[in-house]
C-alpha cells in the first residue's frame, strides 16, 4: 500500500521542490517505508512506499528499462506472477521481482486495456513520454482512492487522498454543497464526488487520460448481472474454491499477514482460509465494546478452533481523542460509527503486521443486511401501502436516511435545495426491486462508506487491508448465484452460512448478527461525551458558514432534553461533521 501523486501541463516545469516535498510529506503515513519522484518535462510523478512485495528492488516512481516510461502505484496485483510469465513469453525482460513492474509491461503489451489484465486492488499513473500521455486506472471496486482536479496553469494534478492535491498549493478547495447536503443523509459523501466541487473522483472499474491538456475517462468493466443456473451443491463447493483461492493469493506478501476476525460469517470464513495456508499460527485481532456489543467471545472460539495467534482490545470509555485524531487525518467528514472500532483494530493490527485481510464485500455480494427481507415480514394491517405498492427499494432508501429531505431544508435553510442521491443507472424501471438495492450496495453503500472507511483508516495508521470476497473472478460468481442461495425470509447470506456450518457449530453460525458499529446511543448521553458534542457544536464558524445554529440546537435539545433515542445519529452526523469542519475550514467561503 501506498501514496501516489501527481502533476501534468506547464505546473510540472515550474514546481517548486518544497511544493513536492509537501505533497510527499501529506502521504507520509500511506508509505512510511519509502518515498521517491520521477520529474519529466510535462509531467510530475511522486510516490511515498508502504514495503510489502519486493522489498529491495520496489522502489518507485519506477522507469521502464527499454521505453521512457514511468509509473507511481498503490495497491497489489494478486495474479501479478502468472501475468509476469505471460508477458515473458511475449519477449518481455523484468529486473525486479514486484508488481509494479508487471504493470509497466503489461501497458507496453496491451496499452489501455492493461488493466482487464490485472487482478486485484489498485490505482496506479503512467506517464508515457514518447506519447506524452497520463494513463491512470483505478481497481474495479474502488478499494484504492483516486482523486483529481484542474490546476491554474490549465494542467491536471491527482493523488491518492485529497491533501496532496492541496498541499501543492495548485487548488483552491471549495466545498461543495450538493456532496454535504447527501452526507447530512447518508453520514458519508457519496463515491462519485468528493466534499469539494473542483476536486473529482475516478470512479471504480474507470480509465482516466490526459493527452494534449484534454482528459477524458471512461469504465473498463461492469459487474453484470448474468444468473446462474446451477444445483445448489455445485454453487456451494464453487463459492468455497473460490473463496480458498482468493484468500491463499492474498496471503502472500514479503512481510506477515493477519486477519481482522470479529466472529462473524465473515471474518471466520477468511481466517478459516488464512490459516489453512499459513505454515504458521495467522495473527487475528478483535474488538468489543464492553458490555454492549461484544464478539470477542465468538471471535476467541473461532480462533481457538483454527489455531491462530489472536489478540483482543476493548473500545472503553467516549474515546473523544481517538474521534478527534480521526476527523483530523480523514479528507472528507465521514461518520460511520464503526469508525472508531476499524482505527483502534487498525492502529493495534499494525503494532504486529503490515498487512490484514478482511471480510468487506460479503454482505453486498450475498445480500447480508436485513433491509433484504425487511420488506416480507411487513405486517399487512401496520403496511398495507407499503405492501400493496411493493415499493421495496423506495422504502430502503428512506430508511438510509439520517436527515430526510425535510429536515434538511431547515439545516440549509434556503442555501439548498435535497436532490436525490440515487444515480440514475439504479433508480432505472429496468432493474427488479431487491436487484436496484444490492446494486446501491456494490457500486454506492460500498466503496462510499466501507472500503473508504478500511483504506483511510487503515493507512493513516500504514497497515494494508485486503478485501478476499472482492477478487474479482469470486466477485462475478456470487453476484451471479440466485437469490434464493442468498436469502429467504428471515436471513441472508445462507450459502455462506452453510459453508461455515461445515466448520463450526450451527449455534456459532447461526446467531444474530451484531454487526461492527459503536453502541451511539450510549455513548452519546454519558456526560462527559455530552459536555464535548455540546462544546463542538456551539460557536459560529466555521460549520454554520452553512447550516443553521438553531437548527442544530434543536437537535441537540430533542436528543438531550426530550430523550429522544430516534435523534442518536442525527447528532452524531451534526458531531462528526462539526468536528472534520474544525480540522478542515473553508478557505475561500
Amino acid at each position: 500500500m501506498c501514496g501516489i501523486f501527481g502533476i501534468t501541463g506547464e505546473t510540472a516545469l515550474t514546481m517548486e521542490k518544497s511544493k513536492i516535498d509537501s505533497m510527499l510529506s501529506s502521504l507520509s503515513m500511506r508509505g512510511p517505508d519509502d518515498h521517491g519522484v520521477e520529474r519529466h518535462r510535462n509531467c510530475i510523478l511522486g510516490h511515498t512506499r508502504l514495503s510489502i512485495l519486493d522489498l529491495a528492488q520496489g522502489h518507485q516512481p519506477m522507469r521502464d528499462g527499454e521505453r521512457d516510461i514511468t509509473i507511481t502505484f498503490n495497491g497489489e496485483i494478486y495474479n501479478y506472477l502468472e501475468l509476469k510469465t505471460a508477458l515473458q513469453k511475449r519477449g518481455h525482460a523484468f529486473s525486479t521481482k514486484s508488481d509494479t513492474e508487471v504493470i509497466l509491461k503489461a501497458y507496453r503489451e496491451y496499452g489501455e486495456e492493461c488493466p482487464a489484465y490485472l487482478e486485484g486492488m489498485f490505482a496506479f499513473a503512467i506517464w508515457d513520454e514518447e506519447k506524452k500521455t497520463l494513463f491512470c486506472a483505478r481497481d474495479r471496486f474502488g478499494e484504492k482512492p483516486f482523486y483529481y482536479a484542474a490546476t491554474r496553469s490549465g494542467g491536471y494534478i491527482f493523488g491518492s487522498e485529497i491533501k496532496s492535491l492541496i498541499a501543492s498549493g495548485e487548488i483552491d478547495p471549495k466545498i461543495s454543497r450538493e456532496a454535504i447536503d447527501i452526507y447530512l443523509s447518508l453520514m458519508y459523501i457519496p463515491p462519485h464526488m468528493s466534499v469539494y466541487e473542483n476536486v473529482s473522483v475516478l470512479p471504480p472499474a474507470s480509465l482516466l487520460i490526459v493527452k494534449d491538456g484534454v482528459l477524458a475517462t471512461r469504465k473498463y468493466w461492469e459487474l453484470e448481472k448474468k444468473t446462474l443456473d446451477t444445483p445448489y451443491a455445485v454453487a456451494k463447493m464453487k463459492t468455497k474454491e473460490l473463496l480458498e483461492r482468493s484468500v491463499k493469493k492474498m496471503m502472500a506478501a514479503d512481510v506477515e499477514v493477519g486477519t481482522f476476525l470479529s466472529g462473524g460469517v465473515d471474518s471466520t470464513l477468511v481466517t478459516h482460509f488464512a490459516q489453512a495456508t499459513a505454515n504458521s499460527p495467522v495473527k487475528t485481532f478483535s474488538v468489543g465494546y464492553e458490555d454492549y456489543i461484544n464478539e470477542l467471545p465468538f471471535a476467541k472460539e473461532a480462533s481457538e478452533k483454527f489455531g491462530t495467534d489472536h489478540y483482543t482490545l476493548q473500545a472503553k470509555g467516549e474515546m473523544t481523542d481517538h474521534l478527534m485524531e480521526i476527523s483530523r487525518y480523514l479528507d472528507e467528514p465521514h461518520a460511520d460509527p464503526a469508525n472508531l472500532a476499524q482505527y483502534l483494530v487498525s492502529k493495534f493490527a499494525r503494532s504486529k503486521v503490515k498487512v490484514t485481510l478482511t471480510g468487506d464485500g460479503a454482505d453486498e455480494l450475498f445480500m447480508g443486511y436485513g433491509w433484504y427481507w425487511k420488506h416480507h415480514n411487513l405486517s399487512w394491517k401496520a403496511h398495507f401501502l407499503d405492501k400493496a405498492l411493493s415499493h421495496p427499494f423506495k422504502n430502503f432508501i428512506k430508511g438510509l436516511e439520517v436527515f430526510t429531505p425535510r429536515e434538511k431544508s431547515f439545516l440549509w435553510g434556503a442555501a439548498v435545495k435535497s436532490r436525490s442521491f440515487v444515480p440514475d443507472a439504479i433508480s432505472g424501471e429496468n432493474l427488479g426491486q431487491t436487484e436496484k438495492v444490492n446494486l446501491f450496495d456494490l457500486t454506492f453503500y460500498l466503496p462510499g462508506k466501507l472500503l473508504s472507511k478500511v483504506d483511510r483508516i487503515g493507512m493513516m495508521n500504514s497497515l494494508e487491508t485486503r478485501c478476499p470476497f472482492l477478487d474479482r473472478e469470486f466477485a462475478e460468481f456470487a453476484y451471479n448465484l440466485p437469490e434464493h442461495f442468498k436469502i429467504d425470509r428471515k436471513s441472508g447470506k445462507l450459502i455462506l452460512k452453510d459453508l461455515l456450518s461445515d466448520i463450526m457449530p450451527k449455534e456459532f453460525v447461526y446467531r444474530r448478527k451484531q454487526g461492527f458499529g459503536a453502541p451511539i446511543d450510549k455513548w452519546l448521553r454519558s456526560e462527559k461525551m455530552e459536555s464535548f458534542v455540546r462544546k463542538t457544536l456551539s460557536g459560529t464558524i466555521p460549520k454554520y458558514t452553512y447550516l443553521k445554529k438553531e437548527e442544530v440546537m434543536k437537535v441537540l435539545r430533542i436528543f438531550y432534553d426530550k430523550k429522544d433515542d430516534a435523534f442518536s445519529y442525527k447528532v452524531w452526523a451534526l458531531l462528526c461533521l462539526a468536528l472534520w469542519f474544525d480540522f478542515h475550514p473553508p478557505r475561500h467561503e
